[in-house]
């Protein structure tokens, strides 16, 4: 009895591995004919079957990747080298995500991918160029980042240097306008003074001027009576004197 059930379980674990055999097979023949998404599919059947079977994961890292899906690929192919068996498989799952990195741009990730890879199979040509190759574009992309660091230090530098002179030439320009406004305020005081210095005077002026004097007829002509009646008083006066002999200059008091 123990027998037939050892028997049994054998013929059932060699159905289930034969199984997963034709779903890799059958994803692999539409893999190569381009039909990416039956692969996927066939690969996917083998994956769900026996989650830990290396091929399965590997292969559907390598329909992503070849869909441009780069972020599953990358997942597929580090969970392919932690389920690898031989050091063989594991440098293939980590060449494959060197490929990854670079398509990603991430070149110091894919150096060391391909060295870890190399580790693992020193003779694997391909990964020893992929290697070259990722090590050109880290230095490339270094020096650019370089670069890029310079300019924009050089950049800075100068959008200082030119908010330096425009807060120079604010301050001058501040300074002019400031001195040009005193000498406006200057100018304006000095033509206010003159113009009070004419009006005084214009005012002095017509204070010395004589003012008419409002008298009516009648004190007019009594006025002027007595301006005769005194003149004919110096008259005499006058007179008087030439008969003395003494010269006298008399001036009239009105």
């Amino acid at each position: 009895m123990q027998k037939y059930l050892t028997f049994i379980g054998l013929f059932f674990s060699f159905t289930f591995a034969k199984a997963q055999t034709v779903d890799l097979y059958m994803g692999n023949k539409a893999y190569e004919k381009g039909d990416l998404e039956k692969a996927q599919t066939y690969y996917e059947k083998a994956s769900e079957k026996d989650q830990f079977q290396f091929e399965s994961q590997y292969n559907l890292g390598n329909t992503a990747f070849k869909n441009g899906d780069y972020e599953t690929a990358l997942s597929q192919f580090q969970q392919a080298a932690s389920l690898a068996k031989t050091d063989e498989q594991k440098a293939k799952a980590l060449h494959n995500l060197g490929n990854v990195h670079l398509q990603n741009k991430k070149f110091e990730e894919g150096v060391k991918s391909y060295k870890d890879a190399l580790r693992l199979n020193p003779n694997d040509d391909e990964t020893r160029y992929n290697l070259a190759y990722a090590q050109k574009m880290l230095k490339q992309q270094q020096q650019q980042e370089q670069q890029n660091k310079d300019e924009n230090q050089d950049q800075q530098d100068q959008d200082k240097d030119k908010e330096n002179k425009d807060k120079k030439d604010d301050k001058g320009k501040n300074g002019e306008d400031k001195n040009k406004e005193d000498q406006e305020k200057k100018e304006d005081s000095e033509k206010k003074n003159e113009q009070d210095d004419k009006k005084d005077e214009q005012k002095g002026e017509q204070q010395k001027q004589p003012k008419p004097i409002n008298i009516s007829p009648r004190e007019a002509e009594q006025m002027l009576d007595a301006a005769k009646e005194q003149d004919q008083k110096i008259q005499l006066q006058l007179k008087k004197q030439e008969k003395k002999g003494t010269p006298k200059t008399i001036e009239k008091d009105w």
